[in-house]
């Protein structure tokens, strides 16, 4: 099936109308979310979850037939999103598979819960084992591919399993759905490192992390969305950070260049 990089139908901003945050301001409005404002780590991944899985529907013709979707997820907190988002996916009928980028041993609280749930639910197998060749199939199977692999702290190239998850999704030559910042892209300054995801599209979480304005990202990014994750506006306010009016017609926008 086509799958649409920019499936329409959303509301659209154009990006320098847009606040921009820096990666220690973003950490520092997680910190006040949960700390100050008791919104937790669960609520966040969840309103991310289901924002990359109503984008990826979307992308997908809007409406689950069974389109077969791979989600690479990392062990931090934007892998325990991109779970989240199999979970609504296989509620809508999609054919959403996972494959971790990271032991599970070693993952965070929230990824793990996620992988709980979806093992619960039968989605995911209890030894969760997959060859190269057999994901070099799955990949190649695949009407869409979600990059939830590695979050926007990372400075450097992902490493590990990630890279090889990493190499394998660019050289499947599916289209591919980035979470917040595409996995190899510096959310900070837009370095592109090897190896890099070559999204069609990224979905942002909350605000733009400032790296994804540089030029030089631009061929990994992909077209732009935006998803309000439900952390109150009084704590962007706090920071000094207007987005009243942001997400007035819908809690994902369309960012134009």
């Amino acid at each position: 099936m086509t799958v649409k990089a920019d499936p329409g139908g959303f509301p659209q901003r154009r990006m320098a109308e847009v606040p921009s945050v820096s990666v220690a301001q973003m950490r520092e409005i997680q910190r006040i979310a949960q700390e100050d404002f008791g919104f937790d780590i669960l609520q966040i991944t969840e309103g991310a979850g289901r924002s990359i899985a109503g984008l990826a529907l979307s992308m997908l013709g809007g409406r689950g037939r069974g389109q077969r979707v791979i989600v690479l997820a990392g062990g931090g907190n934007k892998g325990g999103a991109g779970l989240c988002a199999v979970r609504h996916l296989v509620n809508w009928s999609v054919d959403a598979r996972p494959v971790f980028g990271e032991l599970e041993t070693e993952m965070t609280f929230t990824t793990r819960r996620q992988i709980a749930t979806l093992r619960e639910a039968g989605v995911v197998e209890r030894e969760q084992q997959m060859s190269e060749i057999d994901l070099e199939d799955e990949l190649a199977r695949a009407d869409l591919v979600i990059d939830a692999l590695v979050g926007y702290g990372r400075e450097g190239p992902p490493f590990g399993l990630a890279a090889a998850l990493t190499d394998l999704a660019v050289v499947s030559r599916r289209p591919i759905l980035a979470v917040d910042m595409p996995t190899g892209v510096n959310a900070t300054t837009g370095e592109v490192h090897t190896p890099a995801i070559r999204a069609a599209t990224t979905l942002i979480l909350d605000l733009p992390k400032e790296g994804i304005l540089a030029p030089r990202c631009r061929a990994c990014t992909g077209e732009l969305y935006l998803a309000d994750l439900g952390i109150p506006r009084a704590i962007h306010e706090r920071m000094g950070i207007s987005t009243r009016g942001l997400f007035d017609e819908g809690p994902i926008v369309r960012l134009r260049r």
